[in-house]
Parts: C-alpha cells; sequence; structure tokens
C-alpha cells in the first residue's frame, strides 16, 4: 500500500474520530506544529518521492 493511500486512510479515519465531542484533529495538527516529530516529516517526504515516480513533466506532455 502506498504512503498516499495509508494517509488517505488515516486522514478518513481521524475524520470519523472528529465527530465526538473532542476534537482529535485539531490536537494532533497543534501537536505536529509544536513538536515537529521526525515520522512526519518522513512521511511527507515519501509522499512527495511517491508523487515525483508517477508524475509527468510539462515537457513530457506536450
Amino acid at each position: 500500500m502506498s504512503t498516499r493511500t495509508k494517509c488517505f486512510i488515516t486522514l478518513i479515519g481521524l475524520m470519523i474520530l472528529d465527530i465526538f465531542p473532542i476534537p482529535v484533529v485539531g490536537l494532533i495538527g497543534l501537536y505536529v506544529i509544536i513538536n515537529r516529530p521526525r515520522w512526519f516529516l518522513e512521511t511527507v517526504n515519501r509522499l512527495y518521492d511517491e508523487r515525483g515516480k508517477t508524475t509527468v513533466s510539462a515537457d513530457e506532455e506536450i
């Protein structure tokens, strides 16, 4: 399963959790902003590395 798919599934799960009275997504976002955990940077790097493998540059499309 690609990193993009894992991130999408995680965000859907967090949206479902956010229905309850405690704002989970906001708390996780605040944690990421304040602590800048290593796992977040690694996930972002993996996400953009995978995207680079499948994208076509503008020169190749023409």
